[in-house]
């Protein structure tokens, strides 16, 4: 199965540290958003992801895919 790609945002500029937590990923910080780009093998990867988000209380405000899977 082909990798999915996802667009993850939540409230607030990341610091660095925060940005260290997700260094797997891309993250981009701009307008009191922060976006984080990940590619994920599948949708229970894609909740893990958003359960870091949880455990690190930060306010998830959009997920999209952005390309699906050839």
């Amino acid at each position: 199965m082909a990798n999915l790609v996802y667009d993850l945002s939540f409230k607030g500029a990341a610091s660095d540290m925060l940005k260290a937590e997700f260094g797997e990923f891309t993250v981009e910080v701009g307008g009191g958003v922060t976006h984080i780009r990940a590619v994920l093998p599948d949708r229970a990867a894609l909740y893990g992801l958003i359960g870091r988000f949880e455990a690190l209380g930060l306010e998830l405000l959009d997920v999209r895919l952005v390309a699906d899977p050839v």
